[in-house]
């Protein structure tokens, strides 16, 4: 039933970052939807898939003799100390299938929406002191696509940021005779080609331990 539901994050940041392409090539005429709507889309869309995936595996072993074992399994005393900081956790009678929910679907939630923040703090610190790399909400858009690109694939995310960068502005220097470059269009682009090839390109390149 897990297993079943994998069609689904793709399919909805799909739309979004379609949604998002819209308003960037039509920044002007569109005030219906914005960055800062997406951006909650996004972020809620995450919790909302974790917390699905959590019910459909308990109810999964629910209907299981050794999955209903898992479920009323405690923690073992031999894991870290540092989960003694959740009772909830270490002394619940749920424990093992807590840990597992946490560590299967709920860790990548946190990273994914964590690096996002990050990344966007990382961009207004950039506006403040190079605006001319900057046009009017791209720093939301920088943060939308860090969210719809996830964890892990925002290590492949960043550099093709860069490598836009560089091939716009090459590309407007020879042909268009514009100095700079704002990164609107590189967030875009970087981001297609992660929802196109994220997966490949992770594991071509051996980046698979950084998967959750």
């Amino acid at each position: 039933m897990v297993i079943g539901l994998k069609w689904l994050p793709p399919v909805f940041f799909g739309i979004v970052f379609a949604i998002a392409v819209f308003l960037y090539l039509f920044r002007h005429r569109s005030n219906v939807i914005s960055y800062k709507l997406l951006v909650i889309s996004s972020i809620t869309f995450r919790v909302f898939y974790a917390a699905l995936l959590t019910i459909s595996q308990y109810y999964t072993w629910s209907k299981q003799g050794f999955g209903r074992l898992l479920l009323s399994s405690p923690l073992d005393n031999s894991l870290p100390a540092f989960l003694n900081k959740f009772p909830f956790i270490a002394e619940s009678r749920w424990g093992y299938f807590l840990f597992y929910s946490f560590g299967r679907f709920w860790l990548n939630v946190f990273i994914a929406i964590g690096v996002a923040f990050v990344f966007y703090l990382f961009l207004k610190f950039l506006k403040k002191y190079r605006e001319r790399f900057f046009i009017e909400g791209e720093t939301e858009l920088g943060f939308l696509t860090a969210l719809i690109v996830g964890w892990p694939n925002f290590v492949i995310f960043i550099p093709c940021v860069f490598v836009f960068v560089v091939l716009m502005s090459v590309f407007r220097g020879l042909f268009l005779k514009e100095s700079y470059t704002t990164l609107g269009w590189p967030f875009i682009l970087a981001a297609l080609i992660v929802l196109l090839w994220g997966g490949k390109l992770i594991q071509t390149l051996g980046l698979g331990v950084l998967k959750i």
